[in-house]
């Protein structure tokens, strides 16, 4: 008699992340909770940024793909769509990060990847440039915002390079190189409010915790990346797109105009 009660099992064949990895992302995901200020601001007042009209972002009308919208709706939008991605991702990261797996357990996780390849991260993509190109001004933080998406597109390439040729590591390497460049403005967040406990300066006046937010925010996530690619001892093959990133922030850097003392938008 076949016992019906026992599901198919299957060995882990996905992903090959390492603890700490795993744990970098779940400590990035949790990080969004740095937004629920911001967010009940939003929905009691109507406004981005601090409580004080002094630290609020400005309120401007863009036109964005021939349509008028506001800046406020962009930025709403735009962290929906982030959530939303990083939710489904780190779904997927717990459905593979286990030693065994059932048969609903794959079939989910072949499920959800269609959908977030073809829905939540094309709407991510557009709200996310349309913050670098449209409602961002300054041009270095235009720049170090604008390669952030730039560099997701290409570790979900190289993700689905990894998945097509059976390397584990590639595709495992590959999503947590774009989880970690998602949530990086919540990590940025998380690490900037315990330098401002500290005795450090908190907030910019228009809100965002510090002065030159995309700076401090790609050297943060690119140490970050680099301690997790350390910890699988994999640093070496994935030292080129945390190159890429390095080199655009240098040289932007070096060509473009910033100061520490200007507001990050």
């Amino acid at each position: 008699m076949v016992d019906l009660s026992r599901r198919p099992t299957f060995e882990k064949a996905t992903l090959s992340l390492s603890k700490a990895q795993f744990g970098l992302i779940c400590f990035a995901f949790t990080a969004n909770l740095v937004f629920i200020p911001s967010v009940s601001t939003y929905v009691m007042n109507g406004t981005w940024g601090g409580r004080s009209a002094t630290m609020q972002l400005p309120d401007v009308e863009e036109s964005f793909l021939g349509f008028s919208v506001s800046s406020y709706t962009l930025i709403t939008l735009h962290a929906a769509a982030a959530f939303a991605l990083a939710a489904a991702l780190l779904t997927q990261f717990i459905l593979t990060h286990r030693t065994v797996r059932t048969q609903r357990v794959v079939a989910a996780h072949r499920t959800l990847g269609p959908i977030i390849l073809c829905t939540l991260l094309p709407l991510f993509l557009v709200f996310a440039f349309s913050m670098s190109l449209w409602v961002i001004r300054t041009p270095f933080n235009r720049v170090m915002f604008t390669v952030l998406p730039v560099m997701i597109i290409f570790a979900i390439v190289r993700a689905l390079v990894g998945l097509r040729r059976g390397d584990r590591d590639l595709h495992a390497d590959s999503m947590f190189l774009a989880f970690m460049l998602l949530e990086s403005a919540p990590i940025y967040r998380i690490v900037m409010f315990v330098v401002a406990r500290l005795g450090g300066q908190g907030l910019a006046p228009n809100g965002e915790p510090i002065d030159a937010g995309a700076l401090f925010r790609t050297v943060i996530v690119l140490v970050l990346l680099a301690v997790g690619y350390w910890s699988c001892r994999r640093l070496r093959q994935n030292a080129f797109p945390l190159a890429i990133i390095g080199s655009v922030l240098v040289l932007s850097l070096a060509f473009l105009p910033w100061s520490l003392t200007g507001a990050p938008y």
